[in-house]
């Protein structure tokens, strides 16, 4: 290779094309597990076919192919040229052998292919003449099959093989039987299995129908030019199926063990956007990014317009190229919605970079690791293994019950958390309150099951979903550790919401009917991630699951879960108010409560214009200064103190205080003065306050630290003998219905946010219908009590909220399939999500909620309802501050008696 552009067949040495090359060879050996998106790098410019020529020689040694590809030259070359899916099919076979990879089959696409070139007669027969012509090609390739059909020697035209009389004409159709029937019997069912994936798409495409009905009505002609995109769409997802299931390994697979590397596809000039090879790489992308497929990755040169059709990441040259792929390996995050990479080389650059000529020199080839053994000794050592460790079993003593329920495991802590909800009378939950409502939950689950136990399908009705809610039931310090963190709450507004909408839904059998259930997730979510991947697999094997809600903490291992379900494609929906950062996990996250941003800003406003500081006599008036309190390791802390830090004009101190617990944290990214224990961050509070008394309190950090903290303080009373407190959303944790606060602080000013709803409940329909719900399940002979908590605490009415709007998204896609079981999935429930209930939304519990994820809708609703209280000891609260969407017709844009300006 040369400064001036390289050899023949060598990459040329255009500026940043050795870390280009680097961050390839990172992509084509991504590990399988952690591959998440699937890179297409199209390059234009005066690249011509060069740096495709370049990338072949680099992916092939010296003595054969380094990893499996095909390279495509001159696709454009017209009808002479050879088929463009036999010629990668063939490339990527000879290569996949040539790399130890084994025989590369590829059954789906093949029996697509052949279907495609059956003759006209037998495309419109009966579905037998396509049964007998597809066994006919397959005996062309399976000398087994052959063999065995001569056995049994060929029908004359009375279906009788040969002469010899009834004994032989009896023995000759056993034979046939045995030889010809059941082997095509087997083909047949094999084919049915191999192609599930086509029947399942083809049932969404048309409605529910034969594989043989579909393969005829969805498999263009090959002769047909008019159907040839029809077809290419099929055929491309069938080769991505049977790619994706031969990178599968496991034991005893020692050959596909070995295809551990992505498939890489080459093309030296991909054309006009018309062209075949473009198509072909538009509907890779696409179907690609629908299955979550990432086994190939494909490079093409020469391209013109795709990004007219479909948008693409655009960087100019290879060095910026370079930099936004490695970006890319390490935070998948950052490409989770990109599947192209547009890389122009401008016309005035030469292939003359000595910084990557040198490079280049010292990456001729991609680096792969050598096999110690060939793929039969491996396979010999690994049966040779399983014998002895099998002569072994019987001395090994076999571990014992772990002590859990049914459906549960033993979680990080010590706990049984799970997937399958604990029940009444469970000891895995110790708290009875939360027993008492996921009792009454798994009742209302039996009522559903009993009510439709004879409905049908096929008539029409809609059979029953289930619909997981995902929250800490145990562990924590005593039996009150769920009511601190409001899962008493969130079950609650739960199970009145399932009540409520599985009334209408069995009343007018036009509903979808919802089971729920409980997973525990673990104190505080430790083991959020584990009990995810237990959800997904139970949605693999039972369709009706469609989606989540609840993931009501900003914690690492919330985030980590959200993005195991949505690769799983199942969407969920939020119950709280929660950072922003949630929404950067999962495309499939629905925020139902305001973000910390927006409360952040509502509380900054506030802080700067409301009277919410009392003097001795009585007299309110404004804060002349703020000191922020916020845990900084902590994900929901540090994001509400940031967004108010951004937003409050006025003078600001900041405490950081980190509770001493054995909880995973973050690292910590805000700015402020370290407070180590509660007894240092009181005398700092308590300081501040004697300098200057006008000054807010403004408490970021977690709700359940707020009593300690007062008790801290109330032990130096004399210098502050008054606080004025002003919190976020996590503040309805404390236990103000039972006027905690004040016993512990008496001059104690509370405001705090409240997440919709409280004082503005009975201001919607669904608001009224909950009210009442609640105060007859919970009211009693207490009812101002009752009144008061749910004024006071959102939680309950965010998970009504939640769920109501889950299953409206669920009966708007159960419509939208004409009313047919079979197509309502999780899928389609995301896509109605995805684009949202209508033009209005849906009027909540808690506000107006429209958290869309179509035309830039960020997955949560721009005006949600925020209201800040004023809560006093035995007093009814007072909402100060009302901003945001009360409905859809009542939108509240200024608050206090001076109509400030809503944020």
């Amino acid at each position: 290779m040369t400064d001036q552009g390289g050899d023949a067949g060598e990459l040329p040495a255009y500026r940043g094309m050795g870390e280009f090359v680097d961050a390839l060879e990172q992509l084509i050996k991504q590990p399988r597990r952690r591959r998440s998106w699937l890179p297409v790098l199209l390059l234009t410019g005066p690249v011509d076919g060069r740096v495709a020529t370049g990338l072949r020689r680099w992916l092939n040694g010296d003595h054969g192919p380094l990893t499996p590809h095909a390279y495509v030259s001159g696709a454009e070359s017209g009808p002479e040229a050879p088929d463009l899916f036999d010629e990668i099919s063939e490339q990527l076979r000879r290569t996949t052998r040539a790399c130890d990879g084994g025989r590369l089959r590829l059954p789906g696409l093949w029996l697509l292919r052949t279907v495609a070139a059956a003759p006209e007669p037998i495309r419109s027969g009966h579905w037998r003449g396509m049964r007998d012509h597809l066994y006919a090609r397959h005996r062309e390739e399976s000398t087994l099959a052959q063999a065995l059909w001569n056995v049994a020697g060929e029908e004359r035209g009375d279906g009788i093989r040969g002469d010899g009389g009834i004994a032989a004409a009896v023995w000759n159709f056993l034979v046939g039987w045995a030889f010809q029937g059941l082997p095509r019997l087997l083909f047949t069912a094999r084919a049915k299995r191999r192609l599930a994936w086509f029947t399942a798409w083809a049932d969404r495409q048309r409605g529910p129908a034969s594989l043989f009905d579909h393969l005829r009505d969805l498999v263009p002609a090959a002769s047909s030019a008019e159907g040839l995109e029809d077809l290419d769409r099929v055929l491309v997802q069938a080769m991505m199926t049977d790619l994706e299931r031969a990178v599968r390994g496991g034991f005893p697979r020692p050959w596909r063990r070995r295809r551990a590397h992505r498939y890489v596809l080459l093309f030296d000039r991909a054309g006009d956007e018309h062209s075949r090879v473009q198509r072909f790489i538009r509907e890779l992308r696409n179907e690609a990014k629908d299955r979550g497929a990432t086994s190939l990755l494909v490079v093409a040169a020469g391209v013109n317009g795709l990004a007219s059709l479909i948008p693409d990441e655009e960087k100019t040259g290879f060095d910026a190229a370079a930099d936004w792929l490695v970006d890319g390996l390490t935070d998948p995050r950052l490409v989770a919605t990109v599947t192209g990479l547009v890389v122009t080389v401008p016309e005035d650059q030469a292939p003359d970079d000595p910084r990557a000529a040198y490079q280049l020199r010292r990456r001729r080839r991609l680096r792969v690791r050598p096999h110690r053994l060939g793929p039969r000794a491996e396979l010999a050592a690994e049966l040779t293994a399983v014998a002895l460790l099998a002569g072994l079993l019987p001395f090994v003593p076999l571990p014992g019950d772990d002590g859990c329920a049914g459906g549960t495991f033993r979680g990080s802590d010590g706990t049984c958390v799970g997937p399958q909800g604990p029940t009444l009378g469970s000891p895995v939950v110790p708290d009875p309150d939360i027993r008492e409502v996921l009792g009454r939950i798994e009742e209302q689950n039996a009522a559903v099951d009993a009510a439709t136990a004879d409905w049908r399908p096929e008539d029409g009705l809609p059979m029953p979903r289930t619909v997981f809610y995902i929250g800490p039931l145990s562990g924590g310090a005593g039996s009150d550790d769920p009511v601190r963190g409001g899962t008493l709450a969130q079950l609650r507004g739960l199970a009145l919401a399932q009540g409520h909408g599985n009334a209408q839904a069995l009343g007018t059998r036009e509903r979808v009917p919802l089971r729920v259930v409980a997973a525990d997730a673990g104190d505080r979510f430790r083991d959020a991630v584990q009990v995810a991947r237990h959800v997904v697999d139970l949605a693999e094997e039972d369709p009706s699951i469609v989606g989540v809600v609840g993931m009501a903490q900003s914690r690492d291992t919330v985030y980590r879960a959200l993005e195991v379900l949505s690769r799983a494609g199942l969407p969920v929906v939020g119950m709280a108010g929660t950072a922003d950062e949630l929404l950067d996990h999962g495309t499939h996250y629905y925020q139902n409560a305001p973000t910390n941003s927006r409360a952040a800003v509502a509380m900054a406003a506030f802080a700067t214009d409301a009277p919410m500081i009392a003097d001795a006599d009585g007299r309110r008036r404004p804060a002349e200064r703020a000191v922020l309190v916020a845990d900084a390791r902590d994900a929901y802390s540090s994001g509400l103190a940031g967004s108010f830090q951004e937003s409050y004009p006025g003078p600001l101190d900041t405490l950081l205080y980190t509770p001493s617990n054995d909880l995973p944290r973050d690292e910590g990214t805000l700015t402020g003065e370290p407070a180590p224990t509660l007894a240092r961050l009181a005398a700092e509070v308590c300081g501040r306050l004697a300098e200057e008394p006008a000054t807010a309190l403004v408490w970021a950090a977690r709700g359940s630290e707020l009593p300690l903290f007062l008790q801290e303080l109330r032990v130096r009373s004399e210098d502050c003998p008054r606080v004025s407190v002003l919190g976020g959303d996590e503040i309805s944790n404390v236990r103000i219905t039972e006027d905690e606060p004040w016993r512990v602080f008496p001059e104690l000013s509370l405001y705090y946010v409240l997440d919709g709803g409280g004082p503005m409940l009975r201001e919607s329909q669904e608001g009224q219908a909950f009210a009442d719900a609640y105060e007859r399940a919970y009211g009693g002979t207490d009812a101002a009590d009752v009144a008061r908590a749910i004024a006071l605490d959102p939680r309950p009415a965010l998970a009504w909220d939640a769920l109501r709007y889950f299953a409206t998204a669920v009966d708007q896609a159960w419509e939208s399939t004409g009313r047919a079981n079979g197509r309502l999935d999780r899928d389609l429930v995301q896509g109605v999500l995805y684009q949202g209930l209508g033009p209005d939304g849906f009027d909540g519990a808690t506000g107006r909620l429209d958290p869309a994820g179509a035309d830039g809708g960020g997955r949560t609703t721009e005006d949600k309802l925020v209201i800040i209280l004023h809560v006093a000891a035995a007093q009814p609260p007072r909402a100060e501050l009302v901003c945001g969407a009360v409905t859809a017709a009542d939108v509240r844009t200024t608050w206090g008696e001076g109509n400030h300006p809503c944020p």
